[in-house]
């Protein structure tokens, strides 16, 4: 019964990465044509001035942006396709696959939307217009820039689907809400780490925007395990 679970399970990955690539092919393409507009967007997020030091870079940038915006706008598909093979293998009932596709896209906006209206602004101005003086002036590329922002509201988008990655572990087998409860002191000290490379700046306020909705999410995803783990109880009795 693993090994045709195991089976199946690859089967659904191989369908997902290659049903998730089409999707972010034709989402890219579409942003495309956009691409000029969302660097603007991205920009503006910010309010410093960026140059292209090369004639190409501004076009290959765009391109770049295409396929961040694919992967970016292809999301809920992406999620959807996940959840729907997890439906199929571990026979999840319609409205828990909506529930979890819906909360996986809110949490994964709403953490790119945290981070573009918050992180970004503060996290760039403590390092440009910190360090700026008369005899220091900052020269950023647009290259260099698209791939930090991106980074970083991808970052935030990733780590506030936290307690969903959890609790898909928790149905795989993998963790155990006794096993996240008894390591919690050691999460502690991984969210703080990953926190301090994640964010763009050294101070503890920038830290704190990250590190504490990570360990809240990390506790709401130790609360989902343990229901799902006491369903699964319910069932087998």
């Amino acid at each position: 019964m693993e090994r045709e679970k195991i089976i199946a399970g690859l089967t659904g990955a191989r369908n997902v990465i290659l049903k998730s690539l089409a999707f972010v092919a034709a989402a890219g393409i579409v942003s495309f044509v956009y691409s000029k507009d969302m660097l603007h967007f991205l920009i503006r997020a910010t309010g410093i001035k960026v140059y292209y030091l090369t004639i190409q870079e501004v076009f290959l940038t765009t391109v770049q942006l295409s396929i961040f915006a694919g992967i970016f706008f292809a999301f809920p598909v992406i999620a959807f396709l996940i959840w729907h093979e997890m439906r199929n293998i571990y026979k999840m009932r319609k409205i828990h696959v909506f529930l979890l596709i819906a909360s996986a896209v809110l949490l994964f906006y709403g953490g790119s939307l945290f981070c573009y209206k918050i992180v970004l602004p503060s996290g760039v101005k403590f390092l440009v217009a910190g360090y700026e003086s008369t005899v220091l002036k900052a020269m950023i590329s647009v290259e260099r820039y698209l791939v930090f922002t991106t980074a970083m509201i991808f970052a935030f988008g990733i780590t506030f689907e936290v307690p969903l990655i959890l609790l898909a572990l928790g149905r795989l087998g993998i963790v155990k809400a006794r096993m996240l409860v008894r390591t919690r002191r050691y999460a502690i000290l991984g969210i703080v780490v990953a926190s301090a490379l994640i964010t763009p700046t050294p101070d503890v306020y920038n830290l704190a925007l990250l590190a504490v909705p990570m360990y809240v999410f990390y506790e709401i995803g130790i609360l989902l395990v343990k229901i799902s783990e006491k369903k699964k109880v319910m069932g087998d009795g």
